[in-house]
């Protein structure tokens, strides 16, 4: 099938052709020296601004990491210090809590004595079971020592 020439511009082969347009002209040099530029500029951030900015951020991130070292270290000062404290106080308890000095404070301050001591008297028969009438209690053994 063959193409219509008015579309394609074609001349007859004794005519002269129709001259070819420059590109050139469109674009103006100006445009040509900005997109370079432009393009420099492109190379520049990748080839400069990029690296610089990851060296910096990797600055910054061990300067963070550095502080909280620092306090993590602080932390367990305080930790060991709270474990010794308890460790105090646990004795301290345990001092506090000892037979003995609980035996002479009961004799003491509150006139307290020994179960075994002459000075007691233990009344078998008339021992409490637990009812404020006299009665004894019904279903078990009286509480007898």
């Amino acid at each position: 099938m063959a193409a219509s020439q008015r579309k394609y511009k074609a001349t007859l082969p004794t005519e002269p052709a129709w001259p070819v347009q420059n590109r050139t002209k469109d674009r103006s040099r100006e445009r040509t020296l900005w997109q370079k530029t432009a393009g420099r500029r492109r190379r520049f951030g990748l080839l400069v601004v990029v690296p610089v900015l990851l060296m910096l951020g990797s600055v910054y991130l061990n300067t963070v990491a550095a502080g909280l070292d620092a306090r993590a270290a602080a932390f367990d000062v305080r930790l060991d210090r709270a474990r010794e404290a308890g460790e105090r106080l646990e004795v301290r308890v345990a001092e506090l809590s000892g037979a003995e000095r609980i035996r002479t404070l009961a004799a003491e301050k509150l006139g307290m004595h020994e179960p075994k001591s002459t000075t007691l008297e233990v009344y078998g028969a008339r021992a409490e079971d637990g009812k404020n009438d006299g009665t004894s209690q019904e279903g078990g053994k009286s509480r007898q020592r």
